[in-house]
């Protein structure tokens, strides 16, 4: 069985980087606040679509990196 994550980063020192955070959790993402960045983690919500809704609230591609990770019962594709 084949599972994913999607995964979106955000430069901590972004000018909207609390508020790209804030978006990603209110869209189910699970998100941790390291040094340098922001990172959001889902397994429910596909890549394509958390750009799609982060496009909607007006949020530019330039401002967030979008990682998709398949991930196998046995290990990470």
């Amino acid at each position: 069985m084949v599972h994913h994550v999607t995964r979106i980063t955000v430069d901590a020192g972004a000018p909207r980087a609390a508020e790209l955070g804030r978006a990603l959790a209110q869209l189910g993402f699970t998100v941790h606040a390291g040094r340098r960045r922001l990172v959001g983690e889902s397994s429910e919500v596909e890549a394509h679509d958390a750009k799609r809704r982060l496009r909607a609230l007006g949020f530019a591609d330039r401002e967030y990196r979008v990682f998709l990770e398949y991930v196998r019962r046995w290990g990470v594709l």
